[in-house]
């Protein structure tokens, strides 16, 4: 009822509310567009964090390659370290002398407590 008296006392025609009006919901329209529309602020954030959580994968996958890198050049035939290669021989064989006890270190039980 408000609303219609102050049409009424201002003179606002009909046209003109008609403007008015529409030109109110496009303003509503395009500002919800801004933060939950596909380019939104609220898709930009969630990108944002994506992107973190992408980065911090890649760096863990660097060190892993590195660290697999520096395993293969300790055999490269040029500069064998006789150490890893009888290490990597008891791990994957299960080669072991009789009087040696032989204790297996698990890397993804260290990962997972890191969480």
């Amino acid at each position: 009822m408000k609303f219609y008296n102050f049409i009424k006392k201002n003179n606002i025609s009909k046209s003109l509310f008609i403007v008015y009006f529409v030109f109110f919901i496009l303003t509503i329209y395009f500002i919800s567009l801004i933060f939950f529309g596909k380019k939104g602020l609220v898709t930009y954030l969630k990108l944002k964090q994506e992107i973190k959580q992408q980065e911090i994968t890649k760096q863990e996958l660097i060190n892993e390659m590195r660290a697999q890198k520096n395993k293969v050049d300790g055999m490269n035939v040029n500069s064998l370290d006789l150490d890893l290669l009888d290490e990597e021989a008891r791990k994957n064989l299960g080669h072991s002398k009789k009087n040696e006890i032989v204790i297996y270190q698990d890397h993804e039980v260290k990962k997972e407590n890191k969480k």
